[in-house]
């Protein structure tokens, strides 16, 4: 008596479920940033209670350029930009290394994501802070910062 009503409702239910499933279409996207710069201080390792340990450090990039329309480079013809970036190492074996190995001045590359977040600060105010997670490479030379010009 009821068995036909109601397997007629969980058809229609079925078939709207499907359709909804197939219209979502799951794209890709990126979320990748490669830095190459200087070590601005010794990494930190800090742990928040009931959460996992995390490495973090600054890191400085430079971008160069040219102003004016001179062909050759002269000391006064040359602009600079730094730009520093917070970079958090979560991954256990990367930290760790990381905490280790990554000194003020050590020249890295790191591969990571942008990760944008909020936070409370000492005064109750909310703050935004930008950081770079790093994901699998964080590499480091032994190449000593260059020695100011005279």
């Amino acid at each position: 008596m009821f068995r036909r009503p109601v397997l007629q409702v969980l058809r229609q239910f079925v078939r709207h479920e499907s359709e909804v499933a197939s219209s979502l279409v799951l794209e890709r996207s990126l979320n990748r940033v490669q830095l190459l710069g200087r070590v601005g201080q010794d990494p930190v390792m800090r742990q928040v209670e009931g959460k996992n340990p995390v490495t973090i450090f600054s890191l400085a990039t430079n971008e160069m350029w040219k102003s004016g329309d001179n062909e050759a480079y002269q000391m006064g013809d040359v602009s600079q930009k730094t730009t520093w970036h917070r970079i958090s190492v979560f991954r256990p074996g990367l930290r760790d290394v990381a905490y280790q190995y990554v000194k003020k001045g050590s020249r890295i590359y790191v591969e990571g994501k942008v990760d944008y977040g909020e936070y409370t600060d000492k005064n109750n105010v909310r703050r935004q802070a930008t950081t770079i997670i790093a994901g699998k490479k964080c590499v480091t030379t032994a190449i000593p910062p260059p020695r100011p010009l005279l």
